[in-house]
């Protein structure tokens, strides 16, 4: 695998602080020196972990150095000062605009705004809202919403009082807490020395942490482990093993598995004229995906990283779920197949005594076969492969719709206090490398995002919609033809005994006695039968087209709201927030139907 090829996979190491604090006077000029000391301090020492981490995992992480961002909104005080220290300390600084610059700017003084402004075209990124009717102090709330949902750590200049306003210090830094973000306090008065606040310094993690019942620890002591805790790989070696073979393991051709597929078709479920037995290539996924991240690919930096790493990513992702899918169902299908023709070798020595060594050898081998394909699919973990790439590519399908509006959901999956698994970590890698979008949030930019949800929606909802139907029309015609297996085993029986009964002695048919057919027919059909229930059972198809179903229908009615619904960037997100949730609880769903049910032996 050629180097440029391999970091499209490989996440550039990035560790993103928020900064909220306190504006003048409640923040004293006196107090600035100190603060931006302090902040110097936390980037320097997190420089060091983050050089220390490179160092140690050259392997995952792209060849370039570590990257440490900070997230401000660059109001006079607390944020100017940090942003400040952060370009001295070699961090690179993106900024998120509560109001349009020239509204914000009358919240400043001449020289204050003329810091601000400077700092504004040093920045990497900006976003910048509008209020939208909405009113200033609910677009500030906004920004500061966005510094969270942008940032792993963030730092906190607050005095540790009650809070003075709608979206103030105290509020963010009580949000933050209880959804388990690691918070640096910068005592604003200078009377305590910096303290990490962290749901993760707990033995047990509580549900929603408070700002009083959380744990603390001096900031010199803590910042390094935090680090580690918040960037490093999972360490688990299973879980290293896929990450390994995700990001270096090469774009590999799926393999040929024609059990599902064909089984499709057979019950008319499908058409035979999309029939394909591998699944498609990563470059087919990445490119049907263009749709989604290309609307933004001429919003700066991020929109060429949305449109080129993580759809690049995605695509890898998306082929390896359905190519693990596949063969996953294939392998049990071709099971269940096997087993009824050893069924059938089996039987058919009644009917050929002659040539039974034979069928026995043969019988054998198929019985050898079946053991060989289960302990390939489990000694692969198919299901699991499966699974995980599925999460993994839903998880980055939803982040290319919520980093748009400035959420990166780097706590979606976790409480975030612990090492995730290798999916969680390589989402969060991928979410703290793609950043702030450069944009500002007016009324065509949010068209431009409804328009690409709508689009997603209405895509998945075709999607269940075709899933339900191919999945019920499977399920009733297996479960038809099940029927009709022991409908016939049962009029072979009556027939046999109506005969018996009537004339005695049954007639031989041609060279086969009677006797012997009909024990043929009797054991075989019900045994295809039973085969025919375990493909039915093991592909869960009734569940599987009552959650497409499912899923279809929120889908429509979430497709009506976001259609009708006035383009405001607080509406759009929480519609992207809720299809995020929808899609997710579709993948939990299969998680818990195939972690229940491994693939087994058919008995």
């Amino acid at each position: 695998m050629d180097r440029d090829a391999l970091e499209d996979y490989r996440p550039g190491l990035t560790l993103r602080f928020g900064i909220t604090g306190h504006r003048p006077p409640r923040l004293a000029n006196d107090q600035h020196d100190r603060i931006h000391a302090q902040c110097a301090e936390i980037f320097a020492l997190a420089r060091g972990a983050m050089d220390a981490l490179a160092a140690s995992e050259t392997r995952l992480f792209a060849a370039r150095d570590p990257a440490i961002k900070l997230v401000s909104s660059l109001a006079e005080g607390a944020d100017v000062i940090a942003a400040e220290a952060a370009l001295a300390s070699g961090a690179q600084l993106v900024a998120c605009l509560p109001l349009p610059r020239d509204t914000y700017a009358r919240d400043f003084s001449a020289e204050a705004w003329a810091r601000t402004e400077a700092l504004i075209e040093q920045s990497g990124a900006v976003l910048t809202l509008d209020p939208n009717g909405h009113g200033a102090e609910a677009s500030y709330e906004a920004a500061g919403r966005i510094v969270l949902a942008q940032c792993d750590i963030l730092i906190a200049i607050w005095d540790g009082e009650a809070a003075a306003g709608r979206g103030g210090t105290t509020q963010i830094v009580a949000e933050a807490v209880a959804m388990h973000q690691p918070v640096i306090h910068i005592d604003a008065r200078g009377e305590r020395p910096a303290e990490l606040l962290w749901s993760g310094l707990h033995e047990a993690i509580p549900d929603r942490p408070s700002l009083d019942g959380v744990r603390r620890t001096d900031m010199r002591r803590g910042i390094g482990p935090l680090v580690h805790a918040l960037c490093a790989p999972p360490s688990a070696p299973e879980e290293r093993a896929e990450l390994d073979r995700f990001i270096l393991g090469g774009d590999r051709r799926p393999r040929r598995a024609t059990g599902w597929p064909l089984l499709m078709r057979l019950t008319g479920a499908k058409s035979w004229t999309g029939f394909a037995a591998r699944a498609p290539s990563s470059a087919e996924c990445a490119g049907a995906f263009a749709a989604h991240t290309r609307p933004f690919a001429e919003d700066g930096a991020f929109g060429v990283r949305l449109d080129g790493g993580i759809r690049t990513r995605f695509g890898r992702a998306d082929s390896l779920a359905s190519d693990y899918a596949q063969r996953f169902r294939s392998s049990f299908v071709t099971n269940f197949a096997m087993a009824g023709l050893a069924v059938f070798l089996a039987l058919a020595g009644l009917l050929f005594p002659e040539g039974k060594k034979l069928l026995i050898s043969i019988e054998l081998l198929v019985i050898l076969l079946i053991i060989a394909n289960t302990r390939g699919a489990n000694r692969q973990n198919l299901h699991k492969c499966w699974l995980d790439h599925r999460h993994l590519a839903e998880r980055l399908r939803l982040l290319s719709m919520s980093a748009p509006l400035g959420r990166l959901a780097l706590r979606d999956a976790d409480d975030g206090t612990r090492h995730p698994d290798w999916v969680g970590w390589y989402v969060r890698a991928s979410a703290r490398e793609l950043g702030l979008v450069r944009a500002e949030i007016d009324h065509a930019y949010l068209e431009k995002v409804r328009g690409v949800l709508l689009a997603t929606i209405a895509e998945q909802r075709a999607y269940h919609h075709a899933n339900a139907h191919a999945m019920q029309h499977s399920n009733h015609v297996l479960h038809r033809a099940g029927d009709a297996l022991f409908a016939g085993t049962i009029l072979a029986c009556a027939l046999y005994l109506i005969l018996s009964f009537a004339i005695g002695k049954v007639p031989d048919a041609g060279a086969f006695s009677s006797t012997g057919l009909v024990t043929f027919v009797t054991a075989l059909f019900p045994a295809l039968a039973a085969a025919l229930y375990g493909i039915r059972m093991q592909g869960d198809f009734a569940g599987n087209a009552e959650r497409s179903a499912a899923i279809a229908r929120q889908l429509e009615h979430l497709e009506h709201s976001l259609g009708a619904d006035q383009p405001r960037f607080e509406r759009l997100s929480e519609r992207a927030r809720r299809l995020g949730e929808i899609m997710l609880a579709d993948v939990g769903q299969w998680r818990l139907h195939y972690e229940s049910r491994p693939l087994t032996l058919p008995g």
